[in-house]
């Protein structure tokens, strides 16, 4: 007989880690690009170019579909490279850096460029996006180096800007974003299979539109006027003109994303007989009035499994600490929920990584708050992944290969 949702004995950090990869198994790279391959990918794959934190996956997923003269061009994070893709001479493979770009991230995007151009009208072209593709390939306009991109991107990761502002910023100073990249491709069969790591599913937004065939559909976002003067100081006072959409020769599919992610980790907990309270996608906005919302909603609702989705976003104090917005959340919940026996939530990142840190996330209950002292000045200083490593409360998973968002669940027991 299946557990009853408020039983005591349920293996309550077994159960929420369990749950959590069910909702990253079901969105995994190799799965969903094999999969979409099966289904919608051209009759022969002539060249192949894959970029994000989740490539190598796609890649693996991929390889049943290439032929033995395929070329493939695979850009990833530092650390995110199978095996078995090493030995495979139909891959060039380019490792470079996230959040903040590096040398080979401008290394990569020459590369992008050189590869999309000697593609033929005749030859198929296959991309396979993720998240992170933003920051791990990049072309700047000519005179703009290393130094002004991570500059820029550090000024606006600290200043706690959310994916779609990053992107459109990205996009605007980019010479291979937006539509960008592909608007120099000549081939008559292009085919895009995107993993979203966006709210709205826009490939002009994934990976700030490395694989789209135009820009954002709504681009609207506001720039914040110390970017606006970053930009101007270095000469990018008005947008760069937007490449003509491409129509008849390309085609860009969503083939995972946050949703398809909670609504399998929604499965796994009914199948341990446990009733499901909310399931949403409402962690965006600021990370303080996300913890309100989510607190609120487990400390005043029924006992079950709370599951929610999405990327708050975190403004950081002068020389931050260890962490990232998971482990800051989940440090938040921990305090949120000191002294309760019945609640326990897992905060982590689909992708195996939370900020600039080797962990997905953490995984709390009434307890750990109290293991130690210093829990409200770990949180001002962003310093929570300090506080979750020796309260045993952090969570790490290494690369999962994808990468959908972030992923918390709760679950609030009945206990006598």
């Amino acid at each position: 007989m299946p557990p009853d949702p408020g039983r005591s004995e349920i293996d309550q950090h077994r159960f929420l880690v369990d749950c959590w990869w069910a909702g990253v198994e079901s969105v995994k790279g190799r799965i969903a690009a094999h999969g979409a391959l099966s289904q919608y990918g051209p009759r022969k794959i002539d060249r192949l170019l894959a970029v994000g934190k989740a490539a190598s996956s796609m890649c693996i997923g991929a390889v049943p579909h290439l032929g033995p003269e395929t070329k493939c061009l695979m850009i990833t994070k530092y650390g995110h490279v199978d095996r078995r893709l090493l030995g495979d001479r139909r891959f060039e493979i380019i490792e470079s850096a996230h959040p903040v770009p590096d040398k080979k991230s401008l290394v990569a995007g020459a590369r992008a460029i050189d590869f999309v151009e000697s593609v033929s009208p005749d030859h198929s072209l296959v991309l396979l996006v993720s998240g992170g593709a933003s920051a791990l390939v990049e072309v700047l306009p000519e005179g703009l180096g290393l130094e002004f991109l991570s500059r820029l991107t550090d000024t606006m990761l600290a200043s706690g800007f959310d994916i779609g502002r990053i992107n459109a910023v990205r996009t605007r100073i980019s010479r291979i974003k937006g539509g960008k990249l592909l608007a120099r491709c000549r081939s008559r069969s292009i085919h895009a299979f995107l993993i979203s790591d966006v709210a709205s599913d826009d490939p002009g937004v994934i990976g700030s539109g490395v694989g789209s065939s135009a820009p954002a559909a709504r681009d609207d976002t506001a720039i914040p006027d110390k970017i606006e003067s970053m930009l101007a100081d270095a000469g990018l006072t008005a947008r760069g003109d937007d490449p003509a959409p491409l129509s008849r020769s390309y085609t860009g599919r969503i083939i995972a994303s946050n949703t398809v992610a909670r609504a399998a980790s929604e499965r796994f907990a009914r199948s341990a007989g446990l009733d499901i309270v909310l399931n949403e996608e409402s962690l965006h906005g600021d990370i303080h009035d996300v913890v309100r919302r989510v607190s609120g909603s487990i400390l005043n609702g029924p006992p079950g499994v709370y599951i929610f989705g999405g990327e708050p976003t975190v403004v950081l104090p002068p020389d931050p600490g260890k962490g990232g917005r998971m482990q800051h959340l989940a440090l938040e919940m921990a305090r949120c929920i000191r002294g309760r026996n019945d609640i326990g939530l897992i905060a982590a990142g689909t992708d195996g990584t939370d900020g600039p840190t080797d962990a997905a996330g953490g995984i709390v209950d009434g307890s750990l708050f109290g293991r130690r002292a210093d829990g409200n000045a770990a949180l001002g200083a962003a310093d929570s992944g300090t506080f979750l490593r020796q309260a045993d409360g952090l969570f790490v998973t290494g690369p999962t290969g994808t990468n959908v968002m972030d992923l918390v669940i709760a679950l609030k027991r009945t206990v006598p």
